[in-house]
Parts: structure tokens; C-alpha cells; sequence
């Protein structure tokens, strides 16, 4: 025995549980069952070629050393054009830019560099659960924005300012929205952007779905009403857009005035980004936008088939998702018949149905009631999965 006791700080983080029921699933299958996979968040396209061969070519003649900390300079100004391209704002890439290992720890450093003991962190749940995690790491109070399917999953103006207090620190939003696949509108947007000018708190944007929307609606960010970075972060990156999520690679857009502050979080945790990779990333950048748009396409081509499938289920509830590759499915009237909750109900669809969903409470306590379906699997394992999903929801509910 070692003695070995975990500070309380560290007990409150969570994890990812997505990587959990992906491990259930495959001791399932080394059973010999036959399991479909709908609950990892992951492209299940490869990274396009032009963009490999670039950080191919990087290894090949030896970029294989030590980068600045906030990445290098070339990927920071293509990060700082592709702004200016995507949202007609000019940001400076030496005051603005910082390149993270992925999306995440963008998250985590932008939190970590606003929150003080006891400041508060209002955040969408269900959610990507890495707000709440980033709130109690950095010793803050993570406030949940209960997100309902009868408000369609919309964070809106009017109930966020009821929620703002003088700790009001971050507010963060996520559209497209894990697990909704909500988009969010211009007038909610616009509405948050001007509570946070009345109240002074900062606005935290996970844009990382931001090219994958559907039904010819676009994606608005704070960026677009605020035209500048004040009391704003961005966090982006790779790993959806170009079905980069292995390479971790992702950037921040902060203010002028946080970024050396950025810059010691990301010095600490990992001295800089891996060499190599941010070449790939300046040919994803710059290199040709066809393959995101294919994507996207496809995305939608199985969003409509998800659709299809689950309104064929009775004794569900769900809203159309309109972006991301993500949709949230209510099975609490079959949760009740069964006597089950959401994880529960997961290890039985994986066990006895053959199929991997995530459950809500991954997602958030207030995810208690769903799960989360992700199409970023073939159309056989949507069509087959969701059926699946089908004949649990009718055993039970005839049970």
C-alpha cells in the first residue's frame, strides 16, 4: 500500500467517457458479437493527401526539433488569413494566434488564463465536457446551462442573464454544438455578445464543428457581431474540419493583453507543438478547402438518414440536428419503462443489441434522459445501428 490519496481538486475532473463505451464495445466484439459504432466523435475519413505529404516533406528534411511555444510563425499567420477569409475580421497573428495541441488544450489554457478561485464558469449541459473540467481546474465554480429539447437545445439570451451573477467570469458557447448538433442563431449570439458588454464577463467560443452546418444555414460566431477579440477566445482547430483528430493540432484567438499569459500555460504544459504537424497544418490551411466542403456534404447526406431512422422509432423524442455529426436522442419514457439509466441502458443496447451509443451523463448531469448518436460512421452502421436501437426501444416499451 502506498498511501496514495488524490487531492480533492483532482477528484472532481472528469473524462472523456466516450473512450469507456468504445472499450465496452470491443470486449464485446473479442466475444465475437457484432458491434455497431456510433459513439466516438470522430471523422471516419482520412486526412486529405495534400496535407500528409506536407508534414511528410517537414520530417524529411528534419523538422523534427523545438517550435516557439505559441507555434510557428508561418502556421500563425495562415491561421490569422484564414480569419480574415472566413470572417472578415483582422486579427494579428504575433498578438492573437497561439497554436494548440488541439482544440482541448486551447479550452483549458483560455480557462485557466481568465478564471480566479471561486469566479464562475456558465457552461452548455449537456455539453463537451471538457468546460466543466477546465472550471474546476482552475479552482473556479462551474455554473451548467441546462440545455432542454423543448427550447430545441437553444442557449438563449433571456435565460442566461438570469443566470449571471457578479462572479460571472466565462460564458461559454459551442456551435455547432456537441452532443446537440444545434446551431446556434445570430439573434442568440447577438443577444449573449451584449450581455457580456452590459455584465463585462468573457465569452469562451468552441468553433471547432464551425464548417460543418446544414439545410444552407451558416455558422455565426461572436466574432462576427464583435468584429474584434474584446472579452472574447476562439478555440478551433483541425480535428473535425480535416479529419485531423490524431494529429492534435488546434489554435486560440485571445486578446492582445492574454496572450503572455498563454503563452506560460502552453510553455508549462508542453513547451511547444510538435514540429511536423503544424507544416500539415499550414497546407490544410492554405491547400485546397474541397475536401471540408465534401465532408460537410456527406455529413448532411447522413444526417437525413439518421432522421429517417429514428422517426421511424416510437417513444422517442429528438431535434433535427443542423450541424456537427451529432444527435441527441431522448429515450427517458424507455429509461422509465426499464428501470435504467442513460449509462445503463448503453452497456445493455452494446451488450444484447449490438450497438455503441454514448450516453448523456458523458455529456453532463443534465444529459440524464439521452444519448448521443454520432454519424460519423457509415451508412450501414447508422442504418443498422439506429434499427438496432429500434428494436431496444420496442422490447421495452411492450415489455
Amino acid at each position: 500500500m502506498s498511501g496514495y490519496s488524490p487531492p480533492e481538486w483532482v477528484k472532481d475532473l472528469g473524462a472523456e467517457a466516450a473512450f469507456a463505451v468504445l472499450a465496452k464495445a470491443k470486449e464485446v466484439e473479442r466475444r465475437g458479437k457484432k458491434v455497431y459504432h456510433l459513439e466516438i466523435g470522430e471523422p471516419d475519413f482520412d486526412t486529405p493527401s495534400h496535407i500528409k505529404e506536407a508534414a511528410t516533406e517537414a520530417l524529411r528534411r528534419g523538422e523534427t526539433h523545438y517550435t516557439p511555444t505559441l507555434g510557428i510563425p508561418e502556421l500563425r499567420q495562415a491561421v490569422a488569413e484564414s480569419v480574415k477569409r472566413d470572417y472578415g475580421v483582422d486579427v494579428s497573428w504575433e498578438d492573437n494566434v497561439a497554436i494548440t495541441i488541439g482544440c482541448k488544450q486551447g479550452i483549458l489554457a483560455a480557462i485557466l488564463a481568465l478564471v480566479e478561485k471561486g469566479e464562475e464558469v456558465i457552461y452548455p449541459n449537456p455539453g463537451y465536457p471538457e468546460y466543466e473540467s477546465a472550471a474546476w481546474f482552475a479552482g473556479g465554480k462551474p455554473v451548467p446551462y441546462n440545455l432542454s429539447i423543448e427550447e430545441s437545445f437553444r442557449m438563449t439570451p433571456e435565460k442566461l442573464a438570469e443566470m449571471i451573477t457578479p462572479k460571472t467570469k466565462v460564458v461559454v458557447v459551442n456551435t455547432p454544438g456537441n452532443p446537440t448538433g444545434v446551431i446556434m442563431s445570430e439573434e442568440d449570439i447577438k443577444g449573449i455578445v451584449d450581455l457580456s458588454e452590459d455584465h463585462g464577463f468573457y465569452i469562451l467560443s468552441d468553433e471547432v464543428y464551425r464548417p460543418i452546418v446544414f439545410d444552407g444555414l451558416k455558422h455565426v460566431s461572436p466574432l462576427h457581431i464583435k468584429r474584434s477579440l474584446d472579452r472574447l477566445v476562439v478555440a478551433d482547430g483541425f480535428s473535425k474540419r480535416y479529419a485531423m483528430t490524431g494529429w492534435r493540432l488546434g489554435w486560440l484567438l485571445t486578446p492582445k493583453e492574454m496572450m503572455p499569459y498563454i503563452f506560460k500555460l502552453l510553455n508549462v504544459m508542453t513547451s511547444c507543438p510538435p514540429a511536423f504537424n503544424q507544416y500539415g497544418g499550414i497546407a490544410a490551411l492554405k491547400g485546397p478547402q474541397n475536401p471540408v466542403y465534401e465532408m460537410a456534404r456527406e455529413y448532411e447526406r447522413r444526417r437525413d438518414i439518421v432522421v429517417e431512422e429514428l422517426s421511424k422509432i416510437d417513444g422517442i423524442n429528438f431535434v433535427r440536428p443542423t450541424g456537427a455529426f451529432y444527435a441527441l436522442v431522448d429515450v427517458s419514457k424507455v429509461l422509465d419503462r426499464l428501470g435504467l439509466r442513460s449509462e445503463e441502458f448503453v452497456i445493455k443496447l452494446i451488450e444484447e443489441y449490438g450497438v455503441a451509443l454514448l450516453h448523456g451523463t458523458a455529456l453532463g448531469s443534465n444529459g440524464e434522459g439521452y444519448i448521443r448518436i454520432s454519424f460519423a460512421a457509415s451508412e450501414e452502421s447508422i442504418r443498422q445501428g439506429i434499427r438496432r436501437l429500434g428494436k431496444a426501444v420496442e422490447d421495452a416499451l411492450k415489455s
